[in-house]
C-alpha cells in the first residue's frame, strides 16, 4: 500500500542519513555514496515526479555536509533519476540483488556527473585519468555492497516486523 511504502522510504532516508553522518564524522576516508541506495529504492517505489523530488532533496542533504557549490549534488541526483527511472521496468523492487545492482549504476552514473558538474562549476578537482576505474567501478561495487547490508537486511527486516505487528492486531 501507499502508506506502507511512504513509511519504508522515510526508514530508508534515515538509514542514508545515519550513513552519512557517520561516514562525515567517524570515517570521513570511507567513500561512499551515502544515498544512492536511497535513490534506487526511491526510482523503483515512485512515480517519476516525486521520484525526482525525492532525489532533488537527497541532493540537498548532502549539499548541506559538503564543501562543492550548493545544489551540485541536488542537480546530480535529480539528473541521475531522470536518465536511470526507466530501468526499474526490468528490477524487481523486493528482491536485495536488483536494489545492490541499481544502487551501482546509480553510484557510477553519479560519480561521473559529479565529475563534470565540477569540471563545470568548481575546478579544484584535478582529472589524470587514474581515477576511472576505482571511482566509476570500484567504488559503485562498494557501494553496492553497502546497499545491500545496510538498507536490504533492515529493509527485510522492517518489512517483516510491519506483517508480524498487523497480524498480531488482526488477531
Amino acid at each position: 500500500s501507499h502508506s506502507v511504502c511512504a513509511e519504508m522510504l522515510i526508514f530508508a532516508f534515515f538509514l542514508a542519513l545515519t550513513a552519512l553522518v557517520f561516514q562525515v564524522i567517524l570515517l570521513p576516508q570511507l567513500v561512499i555514496l551515502a544515498f544512492a541506495p536511497f535513490l534506487a529504492l526511491v526510482m523503483m517505489r515512485r512515480e517519476l515526479g516525486k521520484a525526482l523530488w525525492l532525489s532533488a532533496l537527497a541532493g540537498m542533504v548532502i549539499d548541506f555536509f559538503s564543501d562543492d557549490p550548493i545544489g551540485l549534488h541536488a542537480l546530480n541526483y535529480a539528473l541521475v533519476t531522470g536518465l536511470l527511472f526507466k530501468i526499474k521496468k526490468h528490477l524487481l523492487e523486493d528482491h536485495p540483488f536488483h536494489l545492490s545492482l541499481y544502487t551501482i549504476l546509480v553510484s557510477s552514473l553519479s560519480t561521473a556527473f559529479q565529475l563534470i558538474l565540477l569540471f563545470l562549476f568548481d575546478r579544484r578537482v584535478p582529472f589524470d585519468g587514474l581515477w576511472v576505474f576505482a571511482d566509476l567501478v570500484g567504488m559503485p561495487m562498494v557501494d553496492g555492497f553497502y546497499a545491500f547490508v545496510w538498507f536490504a537486511a533492515p529493509l527485510l527486516f522492517f518489512d517483516k516486523l510491519k506483517k508480524m505487528w498487523v497480524l498480531f492486531w488482526l488477531k
